[in-house]
């Protein structure tokens, strides 16, 4: 049983006395105005906060396990550290508030406002950020794996090192969102915005699947965008085109994968690693060698440029360099551990 009643909380509250640690389990609090209120560590699990007044409120360290929180105000809370698994924050107004290293695990904030707020390092695994808006938020080392973000807007937000993997961003607004770091692995990106123009999964602008790739396993890279520090890892059978600028990534290509670096595209300083087609008809430089591993296929068009170390897996690696391309490259055989070296233009 609760320690105290909502009257109880309520006398305590305008006679300005703390509720830190307070037993506050399954209250009712509704539309209660508690602002500032002091509630360091108190255990608001299963709680009812509907449209409850908690804007700076000391949140920090409480547990809102499963609590009601629907279109509450908190604004400026501290919320650091706080367990949400499983809360209800549907509407909810979270601008400016403090949720780093947070668990929201399963949470539901569908619609909520989250504008400037801290989440670095918050634990958003599974939860239903639909139409949410995390403008200019700060989600660095934020967990949204899994999470289902359709529609959200992501404009400014901080997103470096995020786990976005497995993520649902269709619809969602990325424009001048700084991706560095982010791991985008199995993300949907359909129709999602990306500073100049849609980064995007189904059909790329280039005629979409082809060679029997599946279009719901294509992902698209548009032209403008940045990524840098990244791991991306791609499924067998996926289509993937890049015609922006990626710096210092690495690319994991499931069997038959195909990766075609567009005519805009650059891959500085980047490894590509699996049994694979790499086409390249923009520009790619490796960092270390070997920069490619075990392709299936590398193909240069006219045009493009390689400048890297390959080392062939246990089959032999196929070549197709087309006149007009340029080529630095050193090719490994792994079973020979023979050296071929071809440089300068093909004519």
């Amino acid at each position: 049983m609760a320690e105290f009643s909502r009257e109880e909380v309520q006398r305590r509250y305008q006679r300005g006395e703390r509720l830190d640690r307070a037993d506050l389990r399954e209250v009712d609090l509704s539309h209660m105005v508690l602002e500032r209120a002091e509630l360091r560590r108190a255990d608001l699990e299963g709680a009812n906060l509907q449209g409850t007044r908690l804007t700076s409120a000391n949140l920090r360290n409480a547990s809102l396990r499963e609590a009601y929180l629907v279109a509450a105000d908190l604004r400026e809370a501290n919320l650091e550290n706080a367990d949400l698994e499983g809360a209800r924050l549907e509407s909810a107004d979270l601008r400016g508030a403090n949720l780093a290293r947070a668990c929201l695990e399963g949470a539901n904030l569908t619609g909520a406002r989250l504008v400037g707020a801290q989440l670095g390092y918050a634990q958003l695994e599974s939860a239903s950020l639909g139409a949410v808006d995390l403008t200019g938020a700060i989600l660095i080392h934020a967990d949204l794996a899994h999470a289902y973000l359709g529609g959200a807007c992501l404009s400014g937000a901080q997103l470096v090192n995020a786990n976005l993997s497995n993520a649902n961003l269709e619809e969602a607004d990325l424009r001048d969102a700084e991706l560095t770091g982010a791991d985008l692995t199995g993300a949907n990106l359909h129709g999602a915005k990306s500073s100049n123009g849609a980064l995007r999964s189904g059909r790329s602008p280039s005629g979409g699947a082809s060679n029997g790739h599946r279009p719901d396993l294509s992902r698209y890279f548009g032209r403008g965008d940045v990524l840098r520090g990244a791991t991306l890892r791609f499924d067998s059978g996926c289509r993937v085109e890049v015609e922006s600028l990626f710096e210092h990534c690495v690319i994991e290509l499931g069997e038959g994968t195909e990766l075609l670096v567009g005519s805009t595209g650059v891959l500085s300083d980047c490894k590509v690693i699996g049994r694979g087609t790499l086409v390249i008809a923009g520009k790619f430089y490796e960092r270390d060698s070997p920069g490619i591993v075990g392709p299936l296929q590398v193909v240069v068009n006219t045009g493009g440029c390689l400048v890297a170390e390959v080392e062939q897996a246990a089959e032999a690696t196929r070549f197709s360099f087309e006149p007009g391309c340029n080529l630095r490259v050193r090719i490994r055989d792994s079973r020979a551990h023979a050296r071929v070296n071809e440089r300068g233009g093909m004519s």
